[in-house]
């Protein structure tokens, strides 16, 4: 789908990703953007382009407040971009079920309910939903057994809601690998070493935004992980040797 002229929402827009995608995305002709994220004063401004919002998308309420505020400004939207997600660095030790929610909530079913909105709200018009999965959903990351199982739930239910959508909806899958910006920082324990796959920001939001207009299914901001992904795919022990060499890495976090 062609950028120019298209209203656009943006969720996580404040920093990373987001943020560079907010920034590349209003440069196009004619383009509305919508950008929310809990703390918008952090949100590029541009007047009449950028419309920035705060609000939490882990929350049904939080959704709903975004589509309505997105819709009294646009009129419509064109192109969803659910980019909203975190992650912890941890061992798993003690049962926290409000822990766990937290995290599911905002990486699972805040982008699925937010489908359902946009099919609600848009009906029969063409539109496009893109949604940041990961690379971690076909490799398990230790120390990040929970976010690894948000990914892994989001790319099946996409490939299988696929085969149910309307033709009308086009569904972009992102799976960047490690992106060096301020997200694995946030995790629970602190900064850690970055995977060994890593690529900057500007370039996954780049690469997220040549995948739209080309209505690609699966986006893959990294060539070599793309290249990488069907050769692990066929030799399983390239998986489980990528797994083993990162818990070393994080062999102290494992072990507390």
């Amino acid at each position: 789908m062609k950028i120019e002229g298209k209203h656009i929402v943006v969720t996580g827009a404040s920093s990373g990703i987001g943020k560079s995608l907010v920034e590349f995305l209003s440069a196009y002709e004619r383009v509305k953007i919508v950008a929310a994220a809990r703390r918008s004063e952090l949100i590029p401004k541009k007047e009449g382009i950028i419309f920035a919002i705060s609000l939490d998308v882990s929350t049904q309420k939080g959704v709903d407040e975004l589509f309505s505020f997105a819709l009294q400004k646009l009129g419509h939207i064109d192109i969803f971009i659910a980019n909203a997600g975190f992650t912890y660095t941890e061992r798993l030790i003690k049962p926290d079920w409000g822990h766990i929610s937290d995290i599911f909530s905002l990486n699972v079913f805040s982008p699925i309910y937010s489908l359902e909105k946009l099919m609600a709200a848009e009906g029969e018009r063409q539109i496009q939903f893109v949604t940041l999965i990961s690379g971690v959903a076909y490799f398990p990351l230790p120390a990040y057994a929970l976010y690894c199982s948000t990914k892994g739930a989001l790319r099946l239910f996409f490939e299988a809601y696929r085969f149910e959508k309307n033709d009308n909806l086009i569904v972009s899958n992102v799976y960047p690998v490690a992106t060096r910006t301020e997200f694995f920082e946030k995790a629970a324990l602190g900064s850690v070493s970055l995977p060994f796959l890593s690529q900057d920001q500007e370039t996954v939001a780049r690469g997220i935004i040549n995948g739209i207009e080309r209505d690609k299914r699966n986006i893959y901001p990294s060539l070599l992980f793309r290249l990488f992904l069907p050769v692990a795919r066929a030799f399983p022990f390239l998986i489980k040797a990528y797994s083993l060499n990162e818990k070393r890495k994080v062999s102290d976090i494992l072990k507390s």
